[in-house]
């Protein structure tokens, strides 16, 4: 049986994180190609697995439903399975269960259901409720009849989400564990057993760094193989750019420049170093403005010689001589802050706090 197996698309995320109407609507349009570019992929498949949280909440715009709608009915040579996650479980109101699809789409229910394809039984189930602290199955079925796959949303061996128990897997003998929820690849051989998340198809913010996909492979009697296929249409990458020694934004902007290659991708630039100048997080952003999305985190200290500036006495040294048991202790970066926008203040100079 070929598969592909995807998860955690969460179509229409609000992005609201990227703080920009247009580029939010721009990431909406494009986790919805994402899901066309999967139903590509899944043309030479047997089956696609769909692990769950497809939807990221319960309000789901009309285009979303028609372009499900139109790419389950373009591969109808292809079953395509459906178990429901915690953020689009299958209730009475959910889309799942308001919306006609095309014949070849079954949506696994919130109890055990097994679906065969060619020599391979496919077993699912779906959550009933956005809150599943407890596993929604007791125990797994033994299934020595052929290669068998259980499609479910779940955190293997956590404690929340539906935990999937390891000892509950090895005992089961089944092939592929596809699994959705954890959003970045991961895979585990459990036994006979091998589990795969896939991760997400598209990153939805700073926590989701770097390229994301789908898995592609095939579960024979011999066993199970596949890899990972990206289908991202952008990445978020976190960079730290060292700005020691610069006294300019234009010097700081040359290195982003340099650093921050791919503009189509979403960036957070974080600051770091020590340098005279405090650097104005706005004007940097705007100076990359090339790039679909750039943030800008200024992590960097202004050079300090405590001895020196306790030692020369004045208001500067006072200020140096009451904050020094600080600076070493365990929030000494709060007050080595302190002391730079005391100082900073003291010279006369406009304070631009974080």
């Amino acid at each position: 049986m070929k598969f592909v197996h995807c998860a955690d698309l969460h179509l229409d995320t609000a992005f609201s994180g990227l703080q920009d109407g247009k580029c939010a609507a721009i990431r909406q349009a494009e986790l919805r190609r994402t899901f066309l570019s999967v139903i590509n992929l899944a043309k030479d498949a047997d089956v696609l697995l769909l692990a769950g949280d497809l939807f990221d909440q319960d309000s789901v715009e009309a285009e979303t439903i028609r372009v499900l709608q139109q790419g389950f009915a373009s591969i109808p040579s292809t079953k395509v399975l459906i178990v429901a996650g915690n953020h689009d479980p299958l209730t009475k109101k959910s889309y799942y269960n308001l919306t006609c699809f095309s014949e070849n789409v079954h949506i696994f229910g919130t109890e055990l259901e097994c679906v065969t394809i060619g020599d391979c039984n496919v077993y699912g189930v779906s959550f009933g409720s956005g809150v599943q602290d407890e596993p929604i199955l007791e125990c797994l079925p033994v299934d020595k009849s052929g290669p068998s796959v259980l499609l479910m949303h779940g955190d293997l061996g956590g404690n929340a989400y539906n935990p999937i128990g390891r000892e509950m897997i090895e005992k089961s003998d089944f092939s592929y564990l596809a699994l959705g929820h954890v959003h970045s690849y991961y895979h585990e051989k459990i036994g006979r057993t091998l589990c795969a998340y896939p991760g997400c198809p598209e990153g939805r913010g700073f926590d989701e760094l770097g390229e994301k996909g789908v898995l592609v492979g095939e579960v024979t009697d011999g066993g199970v193989t596949v890899k990972f296929v990206p289908v991202c249409s952008r990445q978020y990458r976190e960079v730290s750019v060292d700005v020691s020694g610069l006294v300019t934004h234009e010097d700081i902007l040359q290195i982003m420049q340099g650093t921050c290659l791919d503009t189509q991708d979403l960036y957070k630039v974080i600051l770091t170093g020590e340098t005279e100048l405090i650097p104005d997080v706005n004007v940097l952003a705007e100076g990359m403005s090339q790039c679909f999305f750039l943030k800008v985190y200024d992590h960097t200290r202004r050079p300090l010689d405590i001895e020196a500036l306790a030692a020369a006495g004045g208001v500067r040294g006072m200020l140096a001589q009451k904050l020094a048991s600080g600076l070493l202790g365990e929030k000494s970066t709060v007050y080595r802050k302190a002391l730079e926008y005391g100082l900073t203040a003291l010279d006369g100079k406009r304070v631009k706090p974080l």
